[in-house]
């Protein structure tokens, strides 16, 4: 699936997720309309909106391998989803890319 047949069905998807303050924290966060439906989609590929979340090593809506998100709120979550989002690859439109591309992020 292309990138622009994601944009055209993301819509959709935040229309049927659960918004709430984490999804404010995240429009505060990211820098424009594309970014943030980047964000969210990784989000979703990732735990479907569920700020509670596990896969083995992997917590919260971001799916990080770390403890901390284990206890962190929703939007302590979204605070270190794109601070490492951006530190590691410059924008959410490349962490998607990279995320399509290879199944991760």
């Amino acid at each position: 699936m292309s990138i622009m047949n994601i944009y055209i069905l993301l819509p959709i998807i935040i229309i049927l997720s659960n918004s709430n303050n984490w999804d404010k924290t995240l429009k505060e966060l990211t820098t424009g309309s594309l970014e943030y439906k980047a964000c969210k989609l990784i989000i979703y590929k990732e735990s479907s909106y569920n700020p509670k979340a596990v896969n083995g090593s992997h917590y919260g809506l971001p799916q990080g391998r770390t403890k901390y998100l284990k206890t962190a709120t929703p939007q302590q979550q979204i605070v270190w989803f794109t601070n490492y989002v951006y530190s590691r690859y410059g924008t959410c439109q490349a962490a998607l890319a990279f995320h399509l591309k290879n199944g991760y992020y």
